[in-house]
């Protein structure tokens, strides 16, 4: 089953989920910030085509279902989506837009938002990931060689070095989304990967690969991408796919909302050029979402 982080370690410790009881949650909220959110995709019903429409709209129609929308202005925390658990919410905070005016939030950033927060909580409570694993891994090696092979020598005559790297993303996603164990993670690893890791099990064993710090160590340590640090690996994920992508890095639950929410068009809240990584394996994990978070739509 999936892994549920608490917080990101490459976002300083930002929570993963707000943990608010009602009376607390009360003086961040917009007042009548569900009625509001209704009012303003209502008018965007014939403009949207996606897979998620009837879900969304059977949220925000019925009143009593619409009130899980919690809008909040909460400059302290950074994501733009969530879900609090005492109330079981879907959160949308104004404040990651830099402003506290749903009106002057783009409407398909609204969308996208309750399309975030919706896989988000199916993902963390009753959906389990483990299907895709595998697309995950490959989505991943498309994403480290277009993004860093030139800089780390991933290609032409260095492409041997690029089965090591797959081993090493299996090993980190069976180990930190999955929850595998150990000799089990380099087993599948290295099957999907066609890297024979038994020469080099005495380095491996000394990373834990449920941190993706550990696993930005082994990177490096190991040579498939020699000198990659935590700030030049962040930095470069930030550059290229926005602040709201990097939770993704850490958290299945996050990585599957942010794919599925790139599917939207027009939408900001995650950038929509990532399909263009690896498309089969995006459509894949985009699909299972489809038949598993919006089935029937």
């Amino acid at each position: 089953m999936n892994v549920v982080k608490e917080s990101f370690q490459l976002l300083k410790d930002t929570p993963n989920f707000l943990d608010f009881p009602l009376a607390e949650l009360k003086p961040i909220l917009v007042e009548k910030g569900p009625a509001q959110v209704y009012a303003y995709l209502k008018l965007q019903e014939r403009r949207i085509d996606h897979f998620t429409k009837s879900t969304v709209y059977d949220l925000i129609n019925n009143p009593r279902t619409r009130e899980k929308i919690h809008v909040v202005v909460y400059p302290e925390y950074t994501l733009p989506a969530s879900f609090n658990r005492p109330t079981k919410g879907y959160v949308i905070n104004l404040s990651a837009f830099g402003v506290d005016d749903i009106s002057r939030v783009d409407p398909r950033n609204i969308y996208a938002c309750l399309v975030y927060g919706i896989s988000f909580y199916a993902l963390t409570s009753k959906i389990d990931a483990s299907p895709v694993s595998f697309s995950i891994i490959n989505y991943w090696l498309s994403v480290f060689v277009k993004l860093f092979g030139k800089k780390f020598g991933l290609l032409g005559i260095y492409a041997r070095e690029i089965n090591k790297l797959k081993f090493l993303i299996a090993c980190y996603i069976l180990t930190s989304f999955y929850g595998s164990p150990k000799q089990r993670t380099y087993a599948l690893a290295s099957s999907a990967s066609f890297f024979d890791y038994k020469p080099i099990v005495d380095e491996l064993d000394k990373f834990d690969f449920s941190n993706i710090e550990d696993f930005i160590s082994s990177l490096s340590v190991l040579k498939a991408m020699p000198g990659i640090n935590k700030y030049s690996f962040t930095s470069a994920f930030i550059k290229h796919f926005h602040y709201n992508f990097v939770p993704g890095l850490e958290d299945v639950s996050r990585f599957i909302s942010s794919l599925i929410t790139a599917s939207l068009k027009g939408s900001g809240v995650i950038p929509t050029f990532i399909p263009s990584y690896n498309e089969d394996e995006f459509n894949k994990i985009v699909k299972f979402g489809q038949q598993t978070i919006f089935k029937g739509a």
